[in-house]
């Protein structure tokens, strides 16, 4: 060095994860599950609960590309941290900060679906993970020839052996282009050739300048992987410092059973600003809007995807509704002798009615249906009934393509007031939705929700003027009454605005404009309800359904 020059300081590296007082506690009812029934018969009765305090005051901090590992016997809190790190779990207490693109890998293959060909699970696991659909797309070759699948890319997944799963799982989730990535038990994977290949792939993450964290057992993985390592011992850190150190201590500890007493480990001078966490849309609207999609798609596909049979279903199911109510319209026609174009008022009804029946029914067991999948990835929870109400669109549009054309087959003639469908079935949507919502949050709580749908639904169904209209009730307390129900509203307006112009509008059957304000108003307090109890119910979705 030359003299009179003085060295430059070293630079820190750039921290990629700060983790300020960390805490989480699990509430443990001793009454897990509840129903309305019990509530109803028992309404004074008091929950009882214990709390668990997985985590308390964890601090620490990863610098950019560093490998660091955490270890902990069973029940130290391990994969809770992970599960806070990752978004999974909002924390209690304290506060995260996680810089970079995160991609957790709590289990490899989670979100696989056994009925979707390797490529379609491939894209879609990707696309959980962060990237784009477009992104995931063009990885795919990359991803299944690194799993050496590149010749049962078309095949289902339940076609596939344990170790060809395993395989296609590792290799998306080491394709995601993360820049923090969290393993809770996932390293090697796999026979031993394949192993040295994954292995071979953690080094080209490490010379990538990637920041990983290793929940480990394996000792041998903490000592030649990682940089340095943390020891977690009942929620608390109890040791921190060099990975081989770290390693030796652990095992000394399993060998003597011995209790360590936590040592003070030094909060990071910097506060963690906290990683923001919202369990309902996600860090990022257009990920929210991605996963979404990808979950429409996906059912979307399961439904249709080479099963003529199962679209054929689609669209003959509300027509078979429809073809049993027109043979009892006889039976029926003091209610159906004045309505002019009566088969296509009805058939519409039909489609509108099997819209909202089929989203709300499905939303139901949606979140517990989902629910492995909201413990083990940073999941929005409302993409899931959102999936739902998008595939059941996808269907609404499916039977709108037959049904209006029947419609006009049967004689009704296309007019201008026929653009008034699409703000109607507008208005039906944001019902359906609130529903939906209101319902899938409901069952986290209820665990005979379902059952009592089933029968609101059927009751609701023949108390909507579907099979017969509005218009033939009396008195007239009796119309304004039926057509609070904003269904009601929705199925008597299309037949004014699409079946017959001459037909009163909804306002007319209601008896004024100024009626209408309450259908509306409960379609906004519907959503406005459903979206509250659904912020407040759906994380108990992952972690406690």
């Amino acid at each position: 060095m030359l003299e009179g020059v003085a060295a430059a300081p070293a630079v820190e590296p750039e921290r990629a994860i700060l983790a300020t007082a960390v805490g989480k506690t699990f509430v443990l009812p001793h009454e897990r599950y509840t129903t309305v029934r019990d509530r109803l018969l028992h309404p004074l009765t008091a929950q009882t609960h214990e709390e668990l305090e997985a985590l308390r005051g964890v601090s620490f901090e990863v610098r950019r590309g560093e490998f660091f590992g955490i270890v902990g016997k069973n029940g130290s809190g391990k994969s809770t941290l992970l599960r806070c790190l990752a978004g999974i779990y909002p924390a209690d207490t304290g506060a995260i900060d996680v810089h970079g693109r995160l991609a957790p890998f709590i289990e490899l293959g989670v979100g696989f679906n056994p009925d979707l060909a390797a490529r379609d699970n491939a894209i879609a696991n990707a696309v959980m993970f962060g990237l784009s659909r477009k992104e995931a797309a063009a990885r795919v070759p990359e991803m299944l020839r690194f799993a050496e699948l590149e010749r049962f890319a078309d095949q289902t997944l339940k076609n596939y052996s344990t170790g060809m799963a395993v395989r296609l799982a590792f290799a998306v989730t080491t394709h995601v282009d993360a820049d923090v990535l969290l393993f809770d038990e996932v390293l090697a994977v796999g026979d031993a050739a394949f192993q040295e290949k994954c292995l071979a792939r953690f080094e080209e993450l490490r010379v990538g300048g990637k920041t990983v964290v290793l929940v480990s057992h394996e000792m041998e993985y903490v000592r030649d992987w990682c940089d340095r390592a943390m020891m977690l011992d009942h929620g608390v850190v109890v040791a921190e410092g060099d990975a081989a150190e770290i390693a030796d201590e652990y095992e000394e500890l399993n060998r003597t059973g011995a209790v360590r007493v936590p040592h003070p480990v030094p909060v990071p001078a910097a506060t963690a600003t906290g990683r923001p966490h919202s369990p309902l849309l996600g860090p990022d609207l257009r990920r929210f809007w991605t996963l979404t999609q990808t979950l429409a798609v996906t059912e979307f596909k399961l439904k249709y995807a080479g099963t003529t049979l199962n679209w054929l279903w689609a669209v003959g199911r509300p027509l078979v509704y429809f073809g049993a109510l027109l043979l009892v319209r006889e039976a029926l026609g003091r209610f159906t002798h004045a309505i002019d174009h009566y088969a296509a008022y009805l058939l519409l009804g039909i489609v509108l009615w099997t819209f909202f029946a089929q989203c709300s029914g499905e939303s139901v067991l949606s979140l517990k249906r989902r629910s492995e999948l909201l413990r083990k990835l940073p999941f929005p929870h409302l993409a899931v009934p959102l999936s739902i109400a998008l595939t059941a669109f996808l269907d609404l549009c499916v039977n709108l393509a037959v049904a209006l054309p029947l419609a006009i087959a049967f004689g009704v003639d296309p007019q201008v007031g026929w653009l008034e469908l699409p703000l109607l079935v507008a208005v039906l949507g944001l019902l359906t939705v609130g529903t939906s919502l209101l319902l899938s949050s409901l069952y986290v709580r209820f665990r005979d929700v379902d059952q009592i749908w089933q029968v609101a639904g059927q009751t609701l169904f023949w108390l909507t003027p579907i099979f017969y209209a509005a218009t033939s009730l009396s008195p007239r307390y009796a119309r304004a009454l039926v057509m609070a129900n904003p269904i009601a509203t929705v199925i008597t307006q299309v037949r004014h605005a699409v079946v017959d112009p001459s037909a009163p509008s909804a306002a007319a059957v209601a008896g004024g404009w100024e009626y209408l304000l309450v259908p509306l108003g409960i379609v906004l307090a519907t959503f406005a309800l459903g979206l509250a109890v659904f912020r407040r119910e759906s994380p108990r979705a992952a972690q406690y359904v």
